[in-house]
């Protein structure tokens, strides 16, 4: 094991949690009992690979015959800072071949921060790289990693595996094995920046994206947003937008954390929280989360850059919003008004700069039931923003609670046809029971128009985010099935699961992983 760095593992965590059972007083008073979702916290070998001979899984049923892409997961594997969100990420392949096959593939993902991990060596705190497209980038170097979750999209027909910067990963989609570090863009605009982890694969073809430059202390210039678009079968980000120092939610110029953002056929969309970067320079593989700043004074707006123009129209909302996942945005034509789908991570008056210092991992175990008390509380909510005209004197728009049910994170749609248009259901994992359960314990199908929801329970079972599969010969939006990888704390394994989107229903389960791939953070699937 590497002598360089503090490995937190599950034991010595919940060793910690155990001696402050010895404190009694009210301030201690969520220490009571030992986190039940802990185990998917748990570390996975360094040296752990599937990938030369995929695992065949069995199933406890046929599933449907037109599962037949592979469903990708990016979870953590191990944090050598504690921060939950700077974990060393691992990827999961589960390959349907459409008969009732089941492979699992799985990789660590070998970037600098797990090289330097595995080595003992003390993370890379490198200079800037040289040249005039460098100018404004983070200092690293360009197989780099600002590791706040991973998503996966595609490129020109290549998977990506994207983190917070624009330096996004290429992998083989079977083997899990890194292609391009970082993937090479056919542009001049550089890179690394920081952007949202989150880019927008439309169904136009085009992929949305933005990265801010400048970011950093002792940079010359102003900070700013780069929109940029890559077209279909290009490699290449065109700009869309400059934006630069943007005060309508900071009043210094500062650009707003965006961790996700949205898109319809005309629009780009940013919902810009008074919540700021932190400018200090980090070794790669960590993030300073307590140096994040928060502007008591601003206030959130929705920014919509039109596609075409690259202009900007910007609204206020009366309140502040902080919100990591949106769900989706569309048009109403009839109302000429733009329909935007999010969830409220956290109550607007709370700092961002101090919600993100709970991420610690030792503080999220030892008070597992503050944690999960703060997680059943986000809410679904819907913006609407007027089309074709700017905000008058002292306008402000407000939000309206999509449903009854709160506690929601990690939502999708039906994704490749729905994203940026008309939708009726978002499925989400739920904190159903955050009494017991410590984590987000339940699987959720909400109907946005009427909040009519239905669920997924399995006691001490804790699903991951999940992906929804269209039925190609379905007529209707929910006609196709709901994939996830869920942990069985008392098996203390992790299997796949299927339902019916439509009854959430349960179809089947696999068989057992070879080992419990922890709480994840995005998943996606790809024919």
């Amino acid at each position: 094991m590497p002598n360089m760095h503090q490995l937190l593992t599950i034991s010595t965590l919940l060793s910690a949690v155990a001696t402050a059972h010895l404190v009694h007083d009210d301030h201690h008073r969520y220490l009571d009992t030992v986190d039940p979702a802990a185990l998917g916290f748990d570390t996975v070998p360094l040296n752990q690979s599937i990938d030369a001979e995929p695992l065949q899984m069995s199933w406890n049923t046929v599933p449907p015959s037109f599962l037949d892409g592979t469903f990708y997961r990016g979870a953590p594997g191990q944090w050598p800072d504690g921060w939950w969100l700077d974990g060393l990420i691992t990827y999961n392949g589960f390959k349907f071949d459409g008969k009732g096959g089941l492979t699992y593939s799985m990789k660590w993902n070998q970037d600098d921060a797990y090289n330097s991990y595995v080595t003992g060596d003390p993370p890379p705190n490198p200079l800037r790289p040289g040249g005039v497209d460098a100018k404004g980038t983070l200092n690293h170097p360009v197989n780099s990693s600002w590791p706040t979750g991973v998503s996966f999209r595609k490129v020109d027909g290549a998977l990506i595996s994207n983190t917070g910067v624009t330096n996004s990963n290429e992998i083989d989609p079977v083997t899990l094995d890194p292609v391009s570090m970082p993937f090479v863009y056919s542009d001049d605009l550089g890179a690394p920046y920081v952007g949202p982890t989150h880019g927008q694969m439309m169904p136009d073809g085009h992929v949305l994206h933005h990265f801010v430059t400048n970011l950093e202390s002792g940079d010359e210039g102003e900070q700013e947003y780069v929109v940029t678009s890559i077209p279909p079968g290009s490699r290449s980000r065109d700009v869309i937008a400059r934006i630069k120092a943007p005060n309508d939610s900071s009043w210094k110029g500062k650009v707003s954390f965006n961790h996700m953002t949205l898109g319809t056929e005309d629009f780009y969309i940013m919902i810009e929280a008074p919540c700021y970067y932190p400018a200090t320079h980090n070794p790669v593989g960590q993030v300073d989360w307590k140096n994040w700043t928060f502007n008591w004074f601003a206030r959130t707006h929705v920014r919509l850059v039109n596609r075409t123009s690259g202009e900007s129209t910007i609204w206020p909302l009366k309140s502040n919003l902080f919100a990591v996942h949106h769900i989706n945005a569309y048009v109403d034509a009839a109302a000429n008004e733009m329909v935007i789908d999010t969830i409220r991570t956290f109550p607007g008056f709370v700092p961002c700069s101090s919600a993100f210092k709970t991420m610690d991992l030792q503080d999220m175990l030892s008070g597992w039931k503050k944690d999960a008390e703060n997680k059943a509380t986000t809410q679904p909510l819907r913006i609407r923003v007027p089309l074709g005209r700017k905000p008058g004197f002292l306008e402000e728009l407000s939000t309206a609670n999509i449903g009854t049910v709160t506690g929601l994170e990690f939502p999708t749609i039906r994704y490749d046809e729905l994203n940026g248009k008309k939708y009726t259901y978002v499925y989400a994992v739920w904190m159903q029971e955050p009494d017991t359960s410590g984590y987000y314990d339940s699987l959720v199908k909400i109907n946005v128009d009427t909040g009519d929801y239905i669920s997924w329970y399995v006691p001490g079972h804790y699903p991951n985010e999940p992906a929804f599969v269209p039925n190609p010969a379905g007529s209707v939006e929910d006609d196709g099935v709901v994939v996830t990888d869920v942990i069985d704390s008392d098996g203390k394994f992790s299997y796949v699961l299927v339902l019916n989107a439509s009854t959430f229903e349960e179809i089947g389960r696999s068989s057992r992983t070879p080992h419990l791939i922890p709480h994840g953070y995005h998943g996606r699937y790809f024919r």
